[in-house]
């Protein structure tokens, strides 16, 4: 009868090692072919999948946390036996998102991704090593008729398959397909903004290169931007009431993103052309920023068509219709304050709706 005891408890062992290794080495190829991914070290059938999102992350990144977290359970569930439970109810509920993932290459992409269905794989060969040790576990319980092992069998397996549910539930409902052009022009807000970036309040400040009022009260913004940036974020916008004005926004878009903290310098270069040509040159332009120590960098024409249609998008949402405008607005309950010309614009009145808009209704 020992005999017969300590042979299962051998089997039981050498199948608790085979599994262990096996799922772990899924979850570390699944790590390694998220970060592929994401740097998209991969064939063309790939990229239309980068333009879908898991809860708002890049199914790259989604990946590279998961199977991060999970190969630390799994890892630990050699001291910790429940970490094992999570470990399988994980597992359980990536096999069910893939299911969801390779539904939407199916039907909605129409091409595979290589990259996509090796997860796929490697998810279900961690499966299939859980499924393999659980089969094993219920049917030497079944042999030893121990009904109290056989029912937590049972409640585990309901437990796993409730998860295989849960994560195509999940996948289901949290999948959705950006789109291209509007996720650049996030990108592009989020590489134009100054100041403090998690802010609810946002700060415009809208001008013209060849108005007059404007160039009044650029000396108020240089003083009062200092006041303000730990606490609004703030955004320098291009309206060319003066068709001219267009000539000049490829090189300020690239002193916004590439020259923040010497910024206020390239605008006065900026503003000391305008005075002098319509139409400045890339030559003139990085002579001048070089008398200042500032480096210019051409952009792409890509970065200054969609720089160009976010100050369109900023333009058509606040309805503008002159410049020097500074608008002021909270992103949460949308209460916003305009004001236009050199009589409205003034350092009091923008810190009290300041003020205001950062109060809670």
């Amino acid at each position: 009868m020992s005999t017969q005891i300590y042979s299962t408890m051998t089997t039981e062992r050498r199948s608790f090692r085979w599994s262990f290794w096996i799922v772990g080495l899924a979850l570390v190829a699944g790590l390694i072919l998220s970060f592929l991914s994401w740097l998209e070290i991969c064939v063309e059938h790939c990229s239309a999948n980068q333009d879908y999102r898991l809860f708002g992350l890049p199914f790259a990144i989604a990946g590279i946390l998961f199977f991060t977290g999970l190969m630390i359970f799994h890892a630990l569930s050699r001291k910790y036996e429940f970490l094992s439970y999570l470990v399988s109810w994980g597992v359980a509920a990536a096999f069910g998102s893939e299911l969801m993932f390779i539904a939407i290459q199916k039907y909605q992409i129409g091409h595979w991704c290589p990259v996509c269905l090796s997860i796929a794989t490697a998810v279900g060969i961690a499966g299939l090593a859980l499924v393999t040790k659980y089969s094993k576990e219920v049917y030497t319980s079944i042999q030893h008729k121990n009904r109290g092992e056989i029912m937590q069998h049972i409640k585990r397996g309901l437990f796993s398959f409730t998860f295989l549910i849960l994560g195509f539930l999940m996948a289901f409902t949290g999948v959705h397909k950006v789109d291209a052009a509007e996720l650049a022009l996030k990108e592009m807000k989020e590489r134009l903004a100054f100041g403090q970036k998690n802010s609810p309040v946002e700060v415009y400040f809208v001008t013209d290169w060849f108005c007059p009022s404007c160039k009044k009260i650029e000396s108020q913004i240089e003083t009062l931007f200092p006041k303000i940036q730990s606490h609004v974020t703030f955004y320098f916008v291009d309206y060319p009431i003066h068709k001219k004005s267009v000539n000049f926004t490829p090189y300020n878009l690239s002193f916004l993103i590439n020259n923040k903290a010497q910024y206020f310098e390239a605008r006065q270069i900026l503003t000391a052309l305008a005075d002098t040509t319509e139409t400045p040159t890339d030559k003139e332009v990085a002579s001048q920023a070089r008398k200042y120590g500032i480096p210019f960098r051409d952009l792409t024409f890509l970065d200054i068509k969609t720089g160009i249609e976010y100050f369109d998008t900023i333009v058509e949402k606040y309805n503008l219709n002159s410049t020097p405008t500074i608008i002021i607005t909270n992103t949460h309950d949308h209460r916003t304050n305009k004001f236009e010309g050199t009589d409205e614009i003034s350092e009091e009145k923008v810190l009290k709706a300041i003020e205001t808009l950062s109060k809670p209704v």
